[in-house]
């Protein structure tokens, strides 16, 4: 057996439930807040990843648009200026829930289920430094 396939990946570490809650509120308060998200939005962090799932935060306008190229290219600037915008005041409250640092903000735009899926990467695991 070669070293490339005797490595295994080591289990994801997972915050303990009342950190993680309290993490997972305030992220909902504050996209809530900045963006109007007002659909379901599911939390999930896993070591350095914070992934937010926003269901029905594409209105009926977004998706119609996102049927032409250009409507697309549109809602895909708007968005990483969006993520741009947000980034300081994100930073800024995810310092202050778990101590680390912000590295970067993505978002997809998933048109058909009318979904956004914004991930947040961390500089370190988010269990070991959550307080």
């Amino acid at each position: 057996m070669s070293s490339l396939t005797d490595k295994r990946s080591p289990k994801p570490t997972v915050m303990k439930p009342g950190k993680r809650e309290r993490l997972c509120q305030e992220l909902r308060k504050f996209f809530a807040q900045r963006l109007a998200v007002s659909g379901d939005t599911e939390v999930t962090v896993v070591d350095d990843l914070i992934l937010l799932r926003c269901k029905d935060a594409v209105s009926p306008a977004e998706a119609n648009l996102g049927t032409m190229k250009a409507g697309r290219l549109l809602l895909r600037e708007v968005s990483d200026r969006l993520c741009q915008d947000l980034q300081p005041e994100l930073t800024k409250l995810l310092r202050q829930l778990t101590g680390l640092r912000l590295h970067d903000v993505c978002v997809g735009t998933f048109l058909r289920r009318r979904e956004r899926i914004y991930l947040l990467t961390m500089s370190d695991t988010v269990k070991q430094k959550a307080q």
